[in-house]
């Protein structure tokens, strides 16, 4: 799927789900999207009203956007809605979907590893 099919989709609140499952072997992490992220981590998200005007507004905004703007909006989509991470009185907290559904992301997330950036 494309990002602007994607995107697209979130303009119409329908969110393109997976169907696929982790490997038993690797239940920490999955190099994909898998049903286990899709429940865990976007859909609490999407019962929040603020997280689900967030997104909708992304693929509003995708709709009649130059093919040169899309990496820009999937990457504001990338480092908030899936693997968004914020400060709390100094304290480093995951809400990204990719982060809240996996344990071996958010060890390494809340680790020294990553590198943080504010969104600018």
């Amino acid at each position: 799927m494309s990002q602007r099919e994607f995107l697209n989709g979130l303009a119409f609140k329908v969110f393109h789900s997976t169907q696929y499952i982790r490997h038993h072997s690797n239940p920490e992490y999955t190099p994909e999207p898998d049903i286990i992220h899709e429940l865990m981590g976007h859909a609490p998200m999407f019962a929040n009203q603020e997280f689900s005007d967030f997104s909708q507004l992304i693929g509003l905004a995708s709709l009649g956007c130059p093919e040169r703007y899309l990496p820009r909006l999937a990457t504001i989509y990338w480092f908030t809605v899936e693997f968004g991470m914020c400060l709390e009185n100094g304290q480093k907290k995951g809400y990204g979907a990719g982060v809240l559904s996996s344990f071996g992301e958010m060890e390494w997330a809340l680790s020294d590893g990553p590198k943080f950036y504010p969104l600018d």
